[in-house]
């Protein structure tokens, strides 16, 4: 026999056995790979055995053009795509295809020894086999990754609207218990619901927030352009640029809903009045209320400013006493006035509004128009 003729006549032989080298590839990936333990054996097997079949079978016909059939590439597909579901990560894939691989080659390789094949024509089939195995691992892959990520993007689907129900209040006790555990999260424990934004980088809101959140998969999502969610505490520490949270109260999952609307609100104050950070509504005191009670703002704005339309040295100096604690001479030297011009400005103030700067009350009052107008200019 020639030297081709020996190779196919190995080849040959190797196909005779190839139900006891789809055996003995099963039993090694089982033995390396720990996570294909789960897989059973009657599932493992037939994805295999067209494998090894595939690839005896470009061994006989001497390497075709392509790299892999189109048969081994269904059969890929398929295999990834399984594996996928099952857990089974993407390098424990392509780790038991190149087992495969490697044994069917070396049964081939040692029968060729044997049968004095030319070293050179086997070196060149070698080179051959492992382009077809890339093809094939290259479309296993490639499935396993497809199905990864629609399993991901799924149970991303299925966190938001399970976090979007708990934050809004939808959900019955038994479904907030039942989907809670599904999502790693405790019903009798404490989390601090949040609003927050930043800018256009929804990205960048959920990383500077990623050393609070409960777990490793955070559970977030997004409220008309908003990242919402819940957090195991309270962030500390300055917030990075634009960043502007609002958070509410820790409480259990159940009360979740009244907390998250409290952080709401925290956040659509503190972002009106331009405050970056951190805040809850005892952080922002009266801002909130300016915010929520817009009647008495516009009442307590015609009563106290609008008489000073038109005379922007009165309310800018009584502005300005009122930031500076009150202190006359302060007061004038920031403004670049003689104090008794000082006096005079907001005496005329008093005439103009008949307040009295002296009276608490008045001095409350003028904050808030002042906030009020702030917010509507």
């Amino acid at each position: 026999m020639d030297r081709s003729t020996v190779v196919a006549a190995t080849v040959a032989s190797l196909r005779q056995e190839a139900e006891t080298v789809v055996d003995l590839v099963v039993d090694r990936i089982v033995e390396e790979i720990p996570s294909y333990a789960a897989v059973p054996r009657e599932r493992l097997r037939p994805g295999v055995a067209a494998s090894v079949h595939d690839g005896i079978g470009f061994l006989l016909d001497g390497g075709f053009p392509g790299g892999t059939s189109l048969a081994a590439a269904v059969d890929a597909a398929a295999v990834g795509a399984d594996r996928a579901e099952r857990g089974i990560p993407v390098e424990d894939l392509l780790h038991a295809y190149r087992i495969g691989v490697r044994t069917v080659w070396e049964r081939f390789a040692t029968a060729a020894r044997r049968n004095d094949a030319d070293p050179g024509e086997v070196l060149a089939l070698a080179e051959r086999v492992w382009e077809w195995a890339d093809g094939v691992m290259v479309r296993a892959a490639r499935e396993h990754r497809r199905v990864d990520l629609e399993a991901a993007l799924d149970a991303q689907q299925r966190r938001g609207a399970f976090i979007r129900a708990l934050l809004s209040g939808t959900l019955d006790r038994a479904g907030l218990h039942l989907q809670s555990a599904a999502f790693g999260l405790d019903p009798d424990r404490e989390y601090v619901p949040f609003r927050a934004r930043g800018g256009r980088d929804v990205r960048a809101v959920v990383k500077a927030l990623v050393p609070y959140f409960p777990h490793t998969t955070p559970p977030v999502t997004l409220i008309d352009g908003d990242v919402a969610g819940l957090l195991a505490r309270r962030p500390v520490g300055r917030a990075r640029g634009d960043l502007v949270v609002g958070i509410g109260p820790a409480v259990r999952l159940a009360e979740a809903a009244g907390a998250f609307e409290r952080a709401t609100r925290a956040l659509d104050t503190a972002s009106r009045f331009s405050m970056n950070g951190v805040y809850d509504l005892a952080d922002l005191g009266l801002h909130a209320a300016v915010v929520a009670e817009s009647e008495v703002g516009e009442f307590l704005h015609e009563r106290y400013l609008a008489p000073l339309k038109g005379l922007p040295d009165i309310e800018r100096t009584v502005v300005t006493y009122l930031e500076g604690g009150m202190h006359v001479e302060d007061t004038a030297r920031s403004l670049f006035v003689h104090p008794n011009t000082l006096r005079n400005r907001l005496r005329r103030f008093e005439e103009l509004t008949g307040a009295d700067l002296r009276d608490h009350r008045t001095l409350a009052e003028l904050w808030w128009a002042l906030a009020h107008q702030r917010l509507n200019r």
